[in-house]
């Protein structure tokens, strides 16, 4: 009698342990979601923040947060069984076919969600620098006189450069995204780059934790973390370039997992992509670690001399061959010469950090939490320390801090943006360490009991908590980012005529209504949009350069100006009223 209950004792203990573990992962995760709540609903607009930054965080990110708390109750309450195991088995192998579909529903989300609408002047300048690449240019072209009127001075230099001695604009970002964009922009589907983008982002997340932890569940749990994280869906249906910075260095870490020359020679021409893609700081700041990795080790001088020699070539013609080219429109419009454009750009984007800054990045480590699954950072934690002992997980990790720190320098608050998207380039290192977590470090003999972590009905909470948060938590985000577009994109005139027209935006009652000043490179097509200096000032540019055209509409948002000779669109608001013939 007495040795059976000690066998019950010693069957029941890992059952008890799981259990436990299970709370208090469930508890925390509850705690820290509920803390982020308290502090974003007390967090007042007496701050420097951006508005927009603000405003996402304070009244988007807050609702999420709430609907993530009842995501966890709900998922606590599943019952453990063999589903999550039959699920993760199923993703790890079969992650073409996820790849793929997952492609299709971002496309969709794109023209559907994101209405096909670069939404912010950071998605706008590399589309517009695409529509310029595909028509085998390198600059656009604009009316000298009419620069103003067509590129919102505050966006001079900073977003798009421009020449008013010549007219010549082009994106002030250096060019990699635009050129990944321009074969889609040629033939007219310019919203599936980022939906193909991310597609191939989770073949190379499977394939890292293939590599790291030797697991088909491990892999596939990667994988459904990663497609079940908001902020994977909404940077793939937007316009940004931070869906090709998580794949360049998801690709560039594979490379360099096991580094030999030869791979460290592609991994540099990766790297120079990366590098490249707007701005060197995401990848740079990714790449120290594994950049010290490769000098300790015994081959370093090969290693080194292949990655450099991978780097260089496309660092110098897109990154030092672009920056002249930059450099040499803005001189041509008055501007400062290169070493001054230079001093510049380096005090603008760097500076020593601030209270400011520090709350904006401390905002951006809630904004992780909040648009990802449950707990995801919390399970990325207890795999780091987990696999502490493996280099190739130090040094997700320390691509992650990296990031993390080297953004305390940057006087921005990211502005607008889905998610904490200056941490988007190191974001893989989340789903990767939190499978991790799941996943043992070593096979133990025949009949060892798993670890708490390790047990089924943790993993039964950590799946469902994704599956939950991939059905409710990414169709909430999906329902916020189509109304936050439609909101956006209605503060122009209620006027739905096609005929060739000018749009004169007035923005002094809109939300970043500047940023809707958005044209074609060459003024191609029937619209072309432009930002008011009063109805005195406008009607004299209209005369001038448009003679033909007549103002047939106005509203609060602007006026329209058509050669039509009566309007022949109807109003889309109440508030809208067609001028007297």
């Amino acid at each position: 009698m007495t040795a059976s209950r000690e066998v019950r004792s010693l069957t029941a203990a890992p059952v008890a342990q799981s259990s436990t573990a299970r709370i208090q992962l469930f508890l925390a995760s509850l705690l820290l979601t509920a803390a982020i709540l308290v502090w974003a609903h007390q967090l007042g607009p007496t701050h420097a923040l951006t508005p927009i930054f603000y405003v996402l965080f304070r009244f988007f990110d807050y609702t999420a947060g709430m609907v993530s708390v009842l995501l966890l109750i709900a998922a606590l309450a599943i019952p453990s069984g063999a589903w999550p195991h039959t699920l993760l088995r199923w993703l790890g192998r079969h992650p073409g076919r996820v790849a793929a579909a997952t492609g299709l529903l971002l496309c969709i989300g794109t023209l559907v969600v994101y209405r096909n609408h670069p939404l912010a002047m950071d998605e706008y300048a590399p589309y517009f620098q695409s529509q310029v690449f595909a028509a085998g240019r390198l600059a656009g072209q604009f009316p000298p006189a009419l620069l103003d009127w067509l590129v919102p001075p505050p966006f001079q230099d900073f977003f798009l450069n421009v020449s008013h001695a010549t007219g010549a604009v082009a994106s002030a970002y250096w060019p990699s995204f635009a050129l990944l964009l321009t074969p889609f922009t040629r033939l007219g589907i310019p919203w599936a780059c980022n939906p193909c983008v991310s597609a191939l982002t989770l073949l190379a997340i499977h394939r890292l934790a293939l590599c790291l932890f030797k697991d088909q569940e491990s892999a596939g749990l990667a994988v459904l973390l990663t497609l079940a994280s908001p902020v994977f869906f909404a940077n793939g249906i937007s316009y940004y370039s931070m869906p090709a910075h998580l794949l360049a260095n998801a690709v560039y870490a594979l490379l360099l997992l096991e580094p030999t020359p030869r791979k460290a020679l592609v991994a540099g021409v990766v790297g120079s992509v990366a590098l490249t893609l707007h701005n060197p700081v995401p990848h740079t700041l990714f790449a120290l670690p594994w950049i010290v990795y490769l000098a300790m080790r015994p081959e370093r001088v090969r290693l080194l001399g292949a990655l450099a020699a991978g780097y260089l070539p496309l660092c110098l013609l897109l990154g030092v061959g672009w920056f002249a080219f930059s450099a040499d429109l803005v001189r041509q419009g008055g501007g400062a010469a290169a070493g001054a454009h230079l001093g510049a750009m380096l005090n603008s984007a760097f500076g020593r950090p601030t209270g400011t800054v520090a709350l904006a990045r401390l905002i951006g480590v809630a904004k992780i939490w909040l648009w990802a699954v449950p707990g995801l950072l919390l399970l990325a934690a207890v795999g780091a320390w987990k696999w502490r002992r493996d280099p190739r997980c130090l040094l997700l990790v320390g691509s992650a801090l990296a990031t993390l720190v080297g953004y305390l320098f940057v006087p921005m608050d990211q502005g607008h943006g889905w998610g904490y998207r200056y941490f988007h380039s190191a974001w893989l290192a989340l789903p990767l360490l939190a499978a991790g977590a799941l996943t043992r470090t070593q096979a133990g003999p025949a009949g060892t009991s798993a670890t708490a972590l390790e047990a089924d009905d943790v993993r039964t909470f950590v799946v469902a908590c994704a599956v939950l948060t991939l059905l409710v938590g990414v169709g909430l985000r999906f329902f916020q980012i189509h109304e936050f577009v439609v909101h956006e994109q209605g503060q122009v005139p209620a006027y739905a005529g096609s005929e060739r027209r000018v749009v004169i935006l007035d923005t002094t009652r809109s939300f970043y209504g500047q940023d809707l000043v958005q044209n074609d490179p060459f003024l191609r097509g029937p619209l072309t949009r432009m930002l008011t200096r009063g109805a005195d000032a406008d009607a004299q540019m209209m005369s001038r350069h448009f003679p033909d055209m007549r103002r047939v509409f106005a509203d609060e948002h602007g006026t329209v100006w058509t050669a039509v000779a009566e309007p022949q669109a109807q109003t889309r608001g109440s508030v809208s009223r067609p001028d007297s013939p």
